[in-house]
């Protein structure tokens, strides 16, 4: 398999993993007229780009440990900065309940991308597979912060 193909376990579950942030926007947009159940739904597609950011943050870690016998301490802290952004955005949530928010989370995922994508350590194959679920989960929130608005 050439080095800028994607294995295809990674695909398959990447895709998956693309579900809990389109149906919630879907359902959003269905029951957009519903301020309680919009909300309700915000909330499930927040805590999952929350999550998601942590798991890409726990990548780029396990990268890092992987690759170095002393990792490099601003590599490691740059892996707990999604974590703490989805930690931060979920109580800002509860709290305030602004759609900015959700614009917040969209920005997190494209800025952890573009890093990921800059970063030689990363595999070809996974800086080109990230391209099109940060996308999709950028859109979704961005739907969410207008349907919030």
């Amino acid at each position: 398999m050439s080095k800028l193909k994607s294995p295809n376990a990674p695909v398959i579950l990447t895709a998956l993993g693309a579900i809990p942030f389109l149906v919630p926007a879907g359902l959003m947009v269905i029951y957009r007229a519903d301020t309680i159940l919009l909300n309700t739904i915000g909330l499930w597609l927040l805590v999952y780009a929350a999550v998601i950011l942590s798991f890409l943050g726990g990548v780029r870690w396990g990268v890092e440990i992987v690759k170095r016998e002393k990792p490099r301490f601003g590599e490691l802290a740059l892996s707990v900065i999604g974590a703490l952004i989805g930690w931060i955005a979920v109580m800002a949530f509860f709290r305030f309940a602004a759609p900015w928010i959700m614009g917040a989370l969209s920005c997190a995922l494209v800025l952890h991308y573009l890093v990921d994508r800059a970063s030689l350590d990363m595999p070809v194959w996974y800086r080109r597979l990230r391209l099109w679920p940060t996308l999709a989960a950028a859109l979704c929130l961005l739907l969410a912060f207008a349907l919030l608005s």
